[in-house]
């Protein structure tokens, strides 16, 4: 599939997610929510890239790690980096 129908396809599945639900207010305020914890991780994920240059250290940042670390704050940092440090 093409870029073009896949945004067509989750634009669309956002509208019906909304329709379906009693408040339109609801998935959207969860979705604002889970964008910002998003944000909130990369931005964390990039800091320690920063410093774990000196180190060449890098974590790669991916929907997936900037989620867990945006939800669960530095604990989740932490555990990314003992990831990569014991077991990659």
């Amino acid at each position: 599939m093409t870029t073009g129908w896949m945004i067509a396809l989750l634009v669309a599945g956002l509208l019906i997610l909304i329709a379906a639900s009693k408040s339109g207010w609801g998935p959207i305020r969860w979705i604002g929510f889970g964008v910002m914890q998003l944000v909130i991780g990369a931005v964390l994920l990039f800091f320690a890239n920063l410093i774990g240059e000196l180190a060449d250290f890098h974590i790669p940042i991916n929907p997936v790690t900037a989620l867990l670390t945006g939800l669960l704050r530095l604990p989740g940092l932490a555990a990314l980096i003992i990831i990569k440090l014991w077991i990659l």
